[in-house]
């Protein structure tokens, strides 16, 4: 059975969760609003990971979708920051995943249950706009219905 991953940013509302408990001095943590983030494709099929042969590698499926990243940075103009995709841990299991950019921010890749770095310097427009071309792998066996993932931006402003 193929299941279905759908690849979602989603919108967070700009609710402020300091993570430090350190001095004042320390940088404070806050979730990004991405609620202009587009996605190209709301539903993306998974497919069984295959060798160039067209055999099938193991159990892995994978999904890959384009996404328009928009970033409201208004709150922190003017100030310096490192901004992160995140992916909280997900009841399938590990879930991998890689994107490329056109630029503005970092390409990389992360694990379920991590954050990874897409940007670092100073805020110097309200708007932060990318295109994301998102893969996605997870072990298929763990996939029985349609899954939804959600990412979502964080920032520290020191």
């Amino acid at each position: 059975m193929i299941g279905t991953v759908h690849i979602v940013l989603r919108a967070c509302a700009l609710l402020p969760a300091l993570l430090t408990l350190a001095a004042p001095a320390a940088a404070a943590t806050y979730i990004v609003d991405d609620s202009s983030t587009i996605p190209f494709e709301t539903n993306v099929a998974s497919r069984w990971r295959q060798a160039t042969s067209g055999r099938q590698l193991g159990n892995e499926i994978e999904s890959a979708a384009t996404v328009t990243i928009r970033l409201n940075l208004a709150p922190y103009l003017n100030r310096v920051g490192r901004i992160y995709l995140a992916l909280p841990p997900q009841p399938i299991g590990v879930v991998n995943v890689e994107w490329a950019t056109q630029g503005r921010l970092l390409p990389g890749a992360l694990q379920s249950g991590q954050r990874t770095l897409v940007y670092s310097g100073p805020i110097r427009t309200p708007i932060l706009e990318d295109n994301f071309v998102v893969k996605v792998v997870a072990d298929g066996r763990r996939v029985a219905v349609t899954q939804r993932l959600q990412f979502h931006f964080e920032i520290d402003i020191d």
